[in-house]
C-alpha cells in the first residue's frame, strides 16, 4: 500500500500523469505562477480562483467567458446571472456507479460541458445558491479533467441577488466547444491511497463531515464512524455567514489547516459523504497555494459501505 503514496509523490516531482505523458512543462508553469501570484485583499496565494460579484458584473460581456449555474432548472428559470448556462449539480453524478455520488466519467463530462460551449481552455465561473458546495465540486471536476482556468463566485447566487444585481430569465446559446480531457491523477484520492495514508506520517486524512457523522452518531452508510486517524473539520468552518456564505481570509483558513496538521508539504486526502463538502477543502487548498490536497471521490459512501474497511467511532481520531 505504501507504494501508492510513493508513486503519487514521484508524479508530483516529475510532473508525469498516470498514463506516462509528460506534463512537466505545463504543471511546472502552473506551480511557478501559483507561487509567484500576488496576494489579493484576503491574502490568498491564488486570488484569481475566487471572484467577487463586482468582478462578475463588470465582466459579463467578456469574450469567451462562460458562467455555469449549478442550481435546479426551476431556480434557474426563475432568474439567473446573465449569460449563465444551467448545468444542474446532479448532472455531474454518475448514475451507473455502484458507489453513490461518484463523478461522471471523463467522456461524459467532456460531452456535457462541451455541449454548453465550455472547452478545456475556457475561462469559467461557477456558482450555486447560497453556499459554494456544488460550485467547488464542479470546480474540482473541471481541474481534474483538464481545465485550469476555472473560478468560483464568492457568495454564489444568494450574494448576487441580495445585492439586487441584474437578473434574466433568458437562457443563452453558445456553440458547442471541444473539451479535451487531460486527467490529473494528483487531484483524485483513491480508496487504495487512503488506506495507505492511515499509516503514513506525511499524510492527513481530512474528514469534512459533521461531528455527528464523524463520531458515528449520525449514520449515513451501512456503518457509521470515521477512517482511523482522520481529522474532523466540518466544511462550514471555512466560511463566513449563514444564508450568504463567503470564504474566510487566508490567515483564518491557514490557521484552520494548521490546526489539522496540514502544511504545504502535507499530502491530504479530503472526504465527506460523497466528496461534495470536501471539495470546499480542496478549493481552500488551491486558494492558499497548497498543491497536495486530493478529493477522495468514493468518500464515506464507499468506505462506510464496504465490509473490509476499518472504522473508528467517537470524537478522537
Amino acid at each position: 500500500m505504501r507504494n501508492g503514496l510513493s508513486r503519487r509523490r514521484l508524479l508530483q516531482i516529475t510532473g508525469l500523469t498516470a498514463g506516462g505523458a509528460l506534463l512537466a512543462s505545463a504543471c511546472g508553469q502552473v506551480a511557478v505562477q501559483e507561487a509567484d501570484a500576488p496576494e489579493g485583499p484576503l491574502g490568498y496565494a491564488n486570488p484569481d480562483l475566487l471572484v467577487e460579484t463586482d468582478w462578475l458584473a463588470e465582466n459579463l460581456g467578456k469574450e469567451g467567458l462562460r458562467i455555469i449555474d449549478v442550481r435546479s432548472a426551476e431556480d434557474y428559470a426563475a432568474g439567473h446571472v446573465p449569460n449563465a448556462v444551467n448545468i444542474h449539480s446532479r448532472t455531474f453524478i454518475d448514475p451507473d456507479n455502484e458507489v453513490s455520488g461518484m463523478l461522471i466519467p471523463p467522456d461524459t463530462f467532456a460531452e456535457l460541458v462541451g455541449s454548453a460551449g465550455i472547452g478545456s481552455d475556457s475561462e469559467v465561473v461557477v456558482y450555486g445558491s447560497g453556499n459554494i458546495l456544488w460550485a467547488t465540486r464542479v470546480f474540482w471536476a473541471l481541474e481534474l479533467y483538464g481545465n485550469r482556468n476555472a473560478k468560483v463566485l464568492n457568495g454564489g447566487f444568494a450574494k448576487w441577488a441580495e445585492e439586487e444585481r441584474e437578473l434574466t430569465t433568458e437562457a443563452p446559446s453558445f456553440p458547442a466547444a471541444t473539451f479535451t480531457i487531460s486527467f490529473d491523477p494528483l487531484l483524485l484520492g483513491t480508496f487504495e491511497e487512503v488506506q495507505a495514508a492511515i499509516d503514513d506520517g506525511n499524510a492527513v486524512i481530512l474528514d469534512n463531515r459533521s461531528a455527528g457523522e464523524y463520531s458515528g452518531r449520525d449514520v449515513r452508510a451501512d456503518r457509521g464512524g470515521h477512517i482511523p486517524g482522520a481529522i474532523n473539520q466540518d466544511w462550514v468552518v471555512y466560511l463566513n455567514g449563514d444564508d450568504v456564505r463567503t470564504l474566510k481570509s487566508a490567515e483564518e483558513l491557514t490557521e484552520l489547516f494548521d490546526s489539522a496538521g496540514i502544511t504545504e508539504d502535507t499530502v491530504v486526502y479530503a472526504h465527506c459523504q460523497t466528496a461534495v463538502r470536501s471539495s470546499v477543502a480542496y478549493f481552500v487548498a488551491r486558494l492558499l497555494g497548497y498543491n497536495n490536497v486530493q478529493n477522495y471521490d468514493g468518500a464515506w459512501s464507499e468506505w462506510g459501505n464496504r465490509e473490509d474497511t476499518t472504522i473508528n467511532t467517537g470524537s478522537n481520531p
